[in-house]
Parts: structure tokens; sequence; C-alpha cells
């Protein structure tokens, strides 16, 4: 069975800048399920709100909002580190 992608996941194989953060990072389900349209995992930080751990805000040092989209390895943004 494939790994559901989630926020952690992205950052550790570093599909995303490290620094990026959505709040339910910060737990995790017993039996998390899947959105059948996205196919992300619900509650896996997939669907934000997210902020960036450097501004502490949801703009990166850039001044550019920090998300899914915008914050991966082939962003081209100055501020984004990737594992």
């Amino acid at each position: 069975m494939e790994k559901q992608k989630t926020l952690r996941l992205l950052i550790q194989t570093g599909e995303v800048c490290k620094r990026l953060r959505a709040k339910t990072l910060f737990y995790e389900v017993d039996e998390p399920a899947v959105d059948p349209h996205s196919g992300y995992v619900l509650y896996s930080g997939m669907n934000g709100p997210f902020w960036c751990a450097m501004t502490q805000g949801i703009q990166g040092p850039d001044g550019k909002i920090a998300s899914i989209e915008h914050c991966t390895s082939s962003c081209r943004r100055g501020c984004c580190e990737t594992a």
C-alpha cells in the first residue's frame, strides 16, 4: 500500500520547505481518513492554514505566502530550505 501524502512526509522527503507548518502537523490520528477528491489524508497538514516557522506568520521572509504550492523544492524562493 502506498504511503498517503502528509505534510510531515513532504518535509521529510524534501518536497516542501522544512519551515512550512500547519496546526495539524503537531498531532496524529489513529486511523486517518482520506479525502476522496484530493487524495490527501485529512488532518495531515495538507489543507492548511499554513505559516512559516522562520517568520511565525503566513508570509515567508521574502514576503510571499507560505503554502504547499509556494514552498516547494522547485519554487526558487531564496528562503526555501528542503531536506
